[in-house]
């Protein structure tokens, strides 16, 4: 099981910083391979999907109740429940990604 976090940005963002911003969230040691976090332990902490453009009017709007004006681009971030460390790193990284591409971060949670 998941928390899924979702970073809407009007430019693309871009995957390749992702361990630059693993470095500046965390304290720890943490390895990225791709778009996946791991602790020290090999736990996955961490999944960010690829960046998805969505263009169909009114779809942010139906599938998160965000009155978002499209075209979007649209990036998943899937932190793990346990720890607790892997839901700062995905709302850090979130945070990160919609701050550097005009964006705005939508979480289950509401955080």
């Amino acid at each position: 099981m998941s928390r899924e976090m979702v970073v809407l940005s009007r430019q693309q963002p871009d995957l390749a910083v992702l361990p630059e911003l693993v470095a500046s969230a965390s304290g720890t040691d943490l390895k990225v391979g791709g778009p996946y976090v791991f602790d020290a332990q090999d736990r996955l902490l961490l999944h960010v999907r690829e960046p998805v453009l969505v263009t169909v009017p009114g779809e942010v709007q139906r599938l998160l109740g965000l009155p978002i004006e499209e075209p979007v681009w649209w990036v998943e971030l899937h932190a793990a429940t346990d720890p607790a460390e892997a839901e700062r790193i995905a709302r850090h990284c979130a945070d990160a990604f919609a701050a550097q591409h005009d964006g705005t971060v939508w979480s289950e949670s509401g955080k």
